[in-house]
Parts: C-alpha cells; structure tokens; sequence
C-alpha cells in the first residue's frame, strides 16, 4: 500500500513543514514572550495598556508565517498537478 506524501493530503508532512525545527522554536519563544510581558503587564496594574497589545504580536507574527507557508506550499502543489 503506498502511502500519500502529498502536502495536502499528508497531516504529518504539513506539520513537519509548518513546525520544523526552527520554526518550533520561535514558536515556543513567542509563548514564553507573551507569557513574560503579559505576567509584567499585569503585575503593572495593566499599565501601559500598550504593553498588553504588544504581547501577541509575536504569536501572530509566527501564525501570519505559518498561513503564507501553508499557501504556497499547497499552490506550488496544485500547479505541479496541473502541469501533470
């Protein structure tokens, strides 16, 4: 039985692309950051209220990166089936 190793259709290729290594660890940093300034904004008594808004820019950040990846990972796929 062979297997599929599409990106689409493969769970396991699409997160062993989407949390690589490296990609895994700015993950878990944009974690522990929104962690920390989040910890440091409310024992801050919620001020600045800025420092609240900056805490989830790095999660977002990494998520925006992860969608344009998926994207093109999946339209560079659907364009070497049409050429097929």
């Amino acid at each position: 039985m062979m297997m599929d190793e599409s990106y689409r259709r493969s769970f396991r290729k699409r997160l062993s692309i989407l949390f690589s290594p490296l990609r895994l660890v700015l993950f878990v940093a944009a974690i522990i950051f929104g962690i920390v300034i989040n910890v440091v904004y409310l024992r801050n008594g919620a001020e600045p209220e800025w420092l609240g808004a900056i805490s989830i820019l790095p999660v977002s950040a990494f998520l925006a990166w992860s969608l344009a990846t998926d994207y093109r990972h999946r339209r560079r796929e659907i364009q070497e089936d049409a050429r097929d």
